[in-house]
């Protein structure tokens, strides 16, 4: 991977930066100026952040690598450095639902899986980036969690504990590097209108859903100095519903 000392602005990492919720998101931090590092899932279309590269050349990365793991995030971390030059904030987007079970039903692999894919994630990703973030003086981290770290549980503990312990990680983090110029704050969005939720719940009323538009921008602010007051945060984004 290149280093990209050329192009100005802030750099940030973002994970499942090529997914519905991750276009957007990839979007709004080029639009105000970010070069953004996108670690990409194999499920992920190769071509799907073509059309913001060409609109925004040189100023997006990617990568293919498992961030569940410990060398992986690591990697995703040290490759964004030595592209951008630096790490002024990570968007961890990356996640997964499993469920439909009540807790005796639940197997350990369904809770396995969704600690790995939302939480584990995220600690090794914050673990790795802090040192970085601390080199430079201060960054930002921002974790998407869910409604359901707070509600509608039911048949989606393993889920729900999984989210829930984002709120906890960015209070960690936010208590523990404050005062070195590190913040970290949590999304909480509900339904988004994505097509994958139009087909999983054809009959529902759309319009009270939250577009990933409105998520991506609530991302940016807490990634941005215009949040600079706000740490451990939980901010929910539930739109009308």
């Amino acid at each position: 991977m290149a280093r990209n000392d050329a192009e100005g602005g802030p750099v940030a990492f973002i994970s499942g930066g090529a997914g519905n919720l991750g276009r957007a998101v990839t979007a709004a931090f080029l639009e105000a100026g970010w070069r953004v590092s996108v670690a990409l899932h194999h499920t992920d279309a190769k071509n799907a952040l073509d059309p913001l590269k060409a609109a925004h050349p040189g100023r997006v990365s990617t990568c293919l690598l498992d961030l569940s793991k410990e060398l992986g995030a690591a990697s995703a971390i040290t490759q964004t450095v030595q592209w951008g030059g630096r790490l002024d904030a990570v968007a961890h987007l990356m996640g997964g639902w499993a469920g439909g079970e009540k807790v005796a039903d639940t197997s350990l692999g369904e809770w396995e899986a969704m600690m790995g894919v939302n939480l584990t994630s995220a600690f090794l990703l914050t673990r790795a980036a802090l040192p970085r973030m601390l080199e430079g003086g201060g960054g930002s981290l921002v974790y998407v969690s869910s409604r359901a770290a707070r509600e509608q549980r039911a048949g989606n503990a393993a889920y729900a504990v999984s989210k829930a312990g984002l709120l906890v990680l960015a209070e960690s983090v936010a208590e523990e590097y404050g005062g070195q110029g590190i913040r970290a704050n949590a999304v909480l969005p509900g339904t988004m209108d994505t097509p994958a939720n139009r087909r999983a719940m054809p009959n529902a009323d759309f319009a009270k859903w939250i577009s990933t538009d409105d998520v991506a921008r609530v991302i940016l602010f807490l990634a941005s100095s215009e949040s600079a007051p706000v740490n451990g945060a939980a901010v929910p984004v539930y739109g009308r519903s």
